[in-house]
């Protein structure tokens, strides 16, 4: 292993990259480009939901009731006299849910007895009727609360649940969105940017020009890894900066923590791009492959999106295989608990592993094509 050669073919990947505008805009450019629609076009965040507040009876309960509704932030409430009225409107989606107070309301209050409230969603998107329906219950929880403080008649003597969110305490989407959209960003500079650019050597013919000289095939993986693991890594620290200054992420664990999350990352998704890149020898074939065994099992099956817990078993055991999993539950773990050891290790040890495979099999399909 001569280090001067590995310098020198560093120096060439180097000032291969900077005269190819096309590697500039992946690893500089497209990354703030995702950081911004991850930032504000991907929210999971509800927003103002109109509902209908249905009261048979007018009595100071039912009025209250309304009050607490039209008052909160969640809700751009309706009254309403009959059900039958807003059922077209929740048909055509203009209202989200309609909330049926009966008529014996108020007396069963005062009685202290618990009335039957009926709530009606939408239920053709049930992430958004889950949303409702919890909002509701909140906003149901926070009127008996005041109206305890205030010596409403019966509210009192319901259960009252207290409920905290430990690490993102409004549960903002953007806390746990952005941070495990570094993997993505890091997915696609990594694996896909990786795989098309070598892919690119093989069809021109310098890659086995690289071969023919005395330098080995490790010097030369060791080279191209090196240098696009330098790059992605600036890349990751620019989208850290941008996430923690520009979007406001707390950040809780440390930089160097991160920065070791994330090379071994690297290590892994560069692995998988070479050996793309290894196999096809062929950019549109490499697109392809980084894109369907790279891309979208980071983006479908990292958990960023979809949460994994919910996923069917054998689906499941298929994310075991996939780096991004790791990464995105060690980066938002990073940035909202801080230094948690206990999930770190797992992760840098089945991603380090899979890099160690990629590399393995790369080693031996180059070796196997020079021969």
């Amino acid at each position: 292993m001569s280090p001067r050669i590995v310098k020198a073919l560093i120096k060439k990947e180097f000032l291969q990259v900077a005269r190819d505008p096309a590697s500039v805009f992946v690893i500089l450019v497209l990354p703030m480009i995702l950081m911004f629609i991850f930032g504000y076009g991907v929210n999971l965040d509800v927003g103002r939901f109109k509902v209908a507040v249905v009261m048979e009876n007018t009595d100071p309960q039912s009025v209250s009731f309304y009050q607490a509704f039209s008052n909160s932030r969640y809700f751009e409430a309706l009254a309403g006299r009959d059900l039958r009225a807003w059922q077209d409107e929740i048909t055509a989606g203009r209202v989200r849910a309609i909330i049926v107070l009966p008529a014996d309301f108020g007396r069963k209050l005062r009685q202290a007895r618990s009335p039957d409230v009926l709530v009606v969603t939408d239920g053709t998107d049930p992430n958004t009727a889950n949303f409702v329906r919890a909002y509701v219950q909140m906003t149901i929880m926070n009127w008996q609360a005041n109206n305890r403080l205030e010596g409403g008649d019966g509210a009192g003597d319901l259960i009252s649940l207290e409920t905290r969110a430990w690490y993102n305490p409004e549960i903002t989407s953007r806390f746990f969105l952005l941070p495990g959209s570094l993997a993505i960003i890091l997915t696609i500079t990594g694996v896909i940017m990786t795989a098309m650019v070598i892919a690119r050597e093989w069809e021109r013919g310098t890659m086995e020009s690289l071969i023919a000289t005395p330098a080995s095939v490790v010097q030369i993986i060791l080279a191209k890894l090196l240098t696009y693991l330098t790059l992605s890594m600036v890349s990751l620290v620019c989208c850290w900066f941008v996430s923690v200054r520009w979007y406001g992420i707390p950040f809780r664990g440390s930089l160097a923590v991160l920065l070791l999350l994330g090379a071994v990352f690297l290590f892994t998704a560069l692995g998988q791009g070479l050996l793309i890149s290894t196999v096809t020898r062929s950019q549109y074939h490499s697109a392809d492959l980084a894109l369907v065994s790279g891309f979208l099992p980071s983006f479908l099956l990292s958990g960023v999106i979809f949460e994994i817990a919910s996923m069917p078993y054998a689906l499941r055991l298929v994310t075991r295989l996939i780096p991004a999993r790791y990464f995105v539950s060690s980066l938002q773990a990073v940035f909202l608990a801080g230094n948690v050891w206990a999930i770190f290790w797992p992760s840098l040890l089945a991603m380090a592993l899979l890099g160690v495979v990629f590399f393995v099999l790369t080693l031996r399909k180059t070796v196997k094509k020079v021969a």
